[in-house]
């Protein structure tokens, strides 16, 4: 029997090895956060003081910008403080926080844009029943309905993937927390995680695709 000890913390290989080339990305990275998070709020700020923006596509739109701001908040700030201290390592318990909310919140959007191409076919195949169909319950049902989509799609993967041990490598060649590399790291059978991220990335990739590519064809 090989000796093994259970991994406390991953090492994130980071953007490139060349740490100087991360330093002068540094700025860049901090920019495009900057950026995508005033850009985001001024979305959310604006579609919730003008009146004339209170319609359910602005409606998802807010929605899809905290999405936006969630997602890149779970990674870039990690990311950012590593390369600032020049640390590369994570907790477990972080990682798989990570790993959990990016992908919760990437499957919300996911779901979110197909509810956006939805109401896009409403408006313009059926003008004249748009405010009955898109009133203010039947959108917030949706909204909600993105929400628990996400996040039930996402769970059962992520809860198998958890409860796998991690005794060998930790060191992900990534900048995240990605459940690609963090499989490659399990001890263990991972051909049921697998096949269960397979058929949640079917579902939530194709089935919303699907979905936006029938509305805008009909439109």
């Amino acid at each position: 029997m090989a000796n093994s000890t259970t991994v406390r913390e991953f090492i994130l290989l980071g953007l490139t090895d060349n740490h100087q080339f991360e330093v002068g990305l540094f700025p860049l990275l901090s920019g495009i956060y900057l950026l995508t998070l005033i850009g985001n709020m001024l979305i959310i700020i604006t579609t919730l003081l003008n009146t004339q923006l209170h319609s359910p596509m602005y409606f998802f739109l807010r929605h899809v910008a905290w999405v936006d701001i969630g997602y890149t908040s779970t990674i870039i700030p990690k990311t950012l403080a590593n390369i600032a201290t020049g640390s590369k390592s994570i907790s477990v318990a972080g990682c798989k926080i990570q790993s959990f909310i990016y992908f919760v919140l990437g499957t919300t959007e996911f779901f979110l844009l197909a509810a956006m191409s939805v109401d896009r076919y409403v408006a313009i195949c059926n003008p004249l029943h748009y405010l009955t169909i898109m009133n203010g319950r039947n959108c917030s049902v949706l909204v909600l309905s993105c929400w628990a989509g996400g996040l039930s799609l996402i769970l059962v993967p992520s809860l198998v993937l958890f409860q796998m041990p991690f005794c060998g490598p930790n060191i992900i060649n990534h900048f995240f927390c990605d459940s690609g590399p963090l499989l490659k790291l399990a001890c263990g059978d991972t051909r049921l995680v697998e096949l269960i991220d397979f058929v949640t990335a079917t579902v939530s990739l194709l089935g919303t695709l699907s979905v936006n590519i029938v509305s805008y064809v009909k439109i």
